[in-house]
């Protein structure tokens, strides 16, 4: 795998957790160079986290190494709102030339290192990438992000290209994100060239106005990255950073990972995901490669260089460029989330610290259903007592409705049906097009389950029967995911 060579290099320890060495002395001052020549030794372009679990990582196309060289990493120490913060620059070796960067704000008290391969990834593919560790301090996070970001974008002209930039981050760092790119990229004039928010797990942005929002740059492409399994962040806070911002629908996406087991090795959907370089933090696998690293990449190559495949991968409305995660489960996509009924949540959505704290309620949870890209012609919006949608484009004198679950080995059981025969409109006014009608099914059905689907319909007028199917997936949660014919 280019650039991404096995084996770890020693670390350094601190307090049990994994600490990049201490670079704080002047360049000029033999502690200074010491301590520069024992990080390139230590930590330097060789190292790298194991990769874990049965499933490789891709070899061609989006989420695969590059063939650049990474060079050791940059550091640098700025004092900024009281704070002392330490800024990585992650960049190509031999790097001539500006290059896109891609400014990273990390989770609370997360330090840089956990996200190192995501970091390197991005290198390895001729991208910048700056990570700012910031002091977790709340009212003055987004402060310290915007002034380290452009103090690293003024100390390295010549590896940061400041007019196609990526704003990516983790839980409270991704909180943050809306105004710090406000700030960046509608007052400091960056990103003429392009730019994007990659907001992984977010919690709430301290700084965001609705004034903000309403001025926001709508040529910033923006997916917000979640996972099933996260109980980290309410949800409703992923939310209400992505419906408010006035960005077309075509240009952001909401995703959410989900877990399965490979060979015994578990792929985990948490909180943690994007956290990649220490096992303290997170784990390297392959969840990263397909549902991390090939969809910023996708996101970066979309947002510089107008590509089309990049678009289909990185925001392409539920297409099958978009969900295929290789030998993974299939990532959902959305234009419209919903929250999870009964979800609980550590960092909850209306805390006093939220000035948007007012909107949570907007967001509050009316379906247990993920409605997902049209056309969307089949939904069930209630799991407890399952209603089936139906738009279909022709008419019909009759229908028959039948729902199986499907075996491992991938064909429907049989002997389990849950549907009902000879359906009819439940509503006086769906017409003969049967446009929206709803179904009721008559028993709830088995959560972390796949189903085949099938509607037959008859007509005097067609001469004939036809029918379609599809399958679907109920979660473990109520969290319905989509996957139809």
């Amino acid at each position: 795998m280019s650039g991404n060579p096995s084996g770890w290099k020693k670390r350094i320890m601190k307090n049990n957790q994994v600490r990049w060495p201490d670079c704080k002395g002047s360049g000029n001052s033999l502690r200074g160079m010491l301590l520069a020549g024992l990080f390139l030794v230590l930590v330097g372009p060789l190292w790298a986290a194991p990769h874990q679990g049965p499933v490789a990582a891709p070899v061609a196309g989006y989420g695969s190494w590059g063939n650049q060289s990474v060079a050791a990493p940059l550091s640098f120490v700025f004092d900024t709102q009281g704070h002392s913060n330490t800024v990585y620059v992650y960049h190509p070796d031999n790097q001539a030339l500006a290059a896109p960067t891609v400014f990273f704000a990390p989770g609370w008290n997360i330090p840089c290192l956990a996200y190192a391969e995501l970091f390197r990834f991005l290198a390895s593919k001729g991208y910048v990438a700056v990570c700012d560790e910031y002091v977790a301090d709340t009212g003055i996070l987004g402060a310290q992000l915007r002034e380290a970001f452009m103090e690293a974008a003024n100390r390295y002209p010549e590896f940061i290209d400041t007019s196609r930039v990526g704003l990516a981050g983790h839980s409270s760092g991704a909180g943050l994100l809306t105004s710090v790119t406000y700030e960046l990229v509608r007052n400091q004039g960056w990103g003429g060239n392009g730019s994007f928010i990659f907001s992984s797990a977010p919690w709430i942005d301290f700084d965001i106005t609705d004034a903000m929002l309403a001025d926001f740059p709508v040529d910033v492409k923006l997916i917000v990255h979640t996972y099933e399994n996260d109980t980290g962040t309410d949800r409703r806070t992923y939310i209400q950073q992505f419906e408010p911002l006035p960005i077309p629908d075509s240009e952001k996406e909401f995703i959410m990972l989900r877990p399965v087991t490979v060979g015994g090795y578990d792929y985990l959907a948490d909180h943690r995901v994007v956290a990649t370089g220490d096992g303290n933090y997170g784990v390297f696998d392959a969840m990263d490669d397909f549902g991390v690293f090939r969809i910023v990449e996708a996101l970066a190559d979309y947002a510089f260089n107008g590509s089309p495949q990049g678009w289909r991968v990185a925001l392409g409305n539920g297409g099958e460029e978009q969900l295929d995660m290789g030998e993974l489960r299939d990532l959902v996509s959305t234009d419209d989330p919903r929250p999870i009924p009964g979800a609980t949540s550590d960092y909850p959505c209306d805390v006093p610290a939220n000035p948007r704290r007012m909107h949570c309620a907007d967001y509050d949870a009316e379906l247990p259903a993920a409605i997902l890209h049209q056309p969307v012609k089949h939904r069930l919006t209630d799991v407890a007592a399952p209603r089936f949608i139906w738009e279909p484009v022709h008419t019909a004198e009759s229908y028959f409705l039948q729902i199986r679950p499907m075996l491992d080995n991938g064909v429907p059981d049989w002997d389990t049906s849950y549907g009902v025969a000879d359906i009819s409109p439940q509503t006086a006014d769906c017409g003969d097009e049967l446009n929206n009608c709803m179904y009721a099914l008559t028993q709830e059905l088995p959560r972390d389950q796949e189903y085949v689907w099938w509607i037959q319909a008859s007509s005097a007028a067609r001469q004939g029967v036809w029918s379609r199917r599809g399958y679907f997936f109920v979660l473990p949660v109520a969290f319905f995911t989509d996957g139809f014919e």
